[in-house]
Formats: structure tokens, sequence, C-alpha cells
């Protein structure tokens, strides 16, 4: 990933991005962003509440020093937030805030999507539909990968993770495919064994994007042609 200055047009992460041209919009009394989806629904929209109306502030007023390392912690605490306000949203915190599940984010077209597992709120019964007809036409193509007397047990659980609830839901808006995109999402869970074999399965037959995927911490895995690799430092 590149930033360039702050003055330079290509300074910002697509959240970033996102966000002040929401903030701008505002300014100017007109919102191009007002959601294309009612508020809360799975499938996202943008800034439909308070808190991401703060996170699209934060990010105007707080643009990253030069260099990399400012504007992608400021990425990973926007990512932050809009998850967070997508829990409270959704009824995913139980008492005292403790999250269940995992939740993912990614910028496409300047518009949020999300992801959730199937024992979150915002799943719809669509996202099982399309889990489940991936995980067959996978398994068809790649028979190594299933347990016949099981098919729900790992890796092949990774269709229903969060990580490829997003890719669906993203593909679902754009015709079925994330064929030429380049994508990075962001998840408040790191990302498991079961995923890191079953998404660049998952990749190749969304359109073959590049997807990196970004844990908590910052640790990023971009997966495209087929493999999932380690981003170093």
């Amino acid at each position: 990933m590149i930033f360039d200055t702050p003055q330079a047009p290509g300074w910002a992460h697509p959240l970033m991005r996102a966000a002040t041209t929401a903030v701008e919009s505002r300014r100017r009394g007109y919102d191009p962003d007002q959601p294309r989806v009612p508020k809360g629904h799975p499938d996202g929209g943008e800034w439909t509440d308070d808190d991401r109306w703060i996170a699209a502030q934060f990010a105007a007023a707080e643009r990253p020093p030069i260099g990399p390392r400012g504007g992608f912690a400021l990425a990973l605490e926007i990512a932050r937030r809009l998850i967070d306000t997508f829990r409270r949203e959704n009824g995913q915190l139980e008492l005292f805030g403790d999250r269940r599940g995992a939740v993912t984010v990614t910028t496409i077209d300047g518009r949020q999507i999300y992801g959730s597992n199937p024992n979150l709120g915002a799943w719809r019964s669509i996202d099982r539909t399309e889990a489940d007809r991936l995980r067959a036409i996978i398994v068809q193509k790649h028979p190594d990968l299933a347990d016949p007397d099981n098919i729900g047990r790992s890796p092949l659980n990774a269709f229903y993770h969060a990580e490829t609830n997003v890719l669906l839901r993203a593909a679902r808006q754009h015709g079925g495919s994330l064929a030429g995109r380049t994508l990075e999402v962001f998840g408040d869970r790191p990302l498991c064994s079961n995923c890191k074999q079953i998404l660049p399965y998952v990749g190749l037959e969304l359109g073959n994007p590049t997807v990196t995927f970004i844990e908590p911490d910052g640790k990023r895995w971009t997966v495209s042609n087929g493999r999932i690799e380690r981003e170093r430092p």
C-alpha cells in the first residue's frame, strides 16, 4: 500500500476517501452517500448514523502524516469504528460489550460492505444460500477438500465465515463477480487456518480479484491467483 502526502490526490485509503467525500458533501448541504439500503441492512450503506458520521469527520480531520504507517494506522482505526457501529446496530454484542463471532468490512466503489458469521444478527437466508452454492461448486471441483461423511467439517466451515461472506455480498452487488477488483477487507478477528485454506478457492470462483485481509493487529494476507500469502511489513 502506498500513501501519498495529505495534499496529493492519492493520499487516502479507500475507507478514508469515502469518509472525506461524505464530510465535504455534508458541508455543502448535499449527501451523495445517502444509503441505498435501509439502516442496519447486512449489505451495508454509507454513514447511516452518528457514529459513522463521527468516523467520517475523524477521517477528514486527522489525515495521516507522510509515509505509510500513519495512513495505515488511521485506516485500521476507521475500520474498527465502522465495525463497532455495525455490531451495535445489528445486536452483535453480548452483555457488557463482549464480541460474538466475527465482522468484516470492505469498501467498493465508495461504499462500505460488511460480512458476518451465521450466528450473528445480520445473517440472512440469501447469505446461506450463496454460501451453500459456492461450497457445492468448489467441492465438486476439488473433492479432496471434503469429508464425504460430514461436509460441514473443517475447512469447509470457512464458507460461512465473515471473510467469505463479505466477498459474496460484494459480488452480489456487482453482477456476481469481483473480476478486476482490488479490495482490502478489515476484520475484528484474526484470519483462521480454515479461511487461509478456503479463501484462495473462493477468490477464483468470484472472478479472481486481489483481496488483502487485514487482521486487527495489522497483519495482512493477500489472496490472488489461487494463492494466499502473508505480506511482510
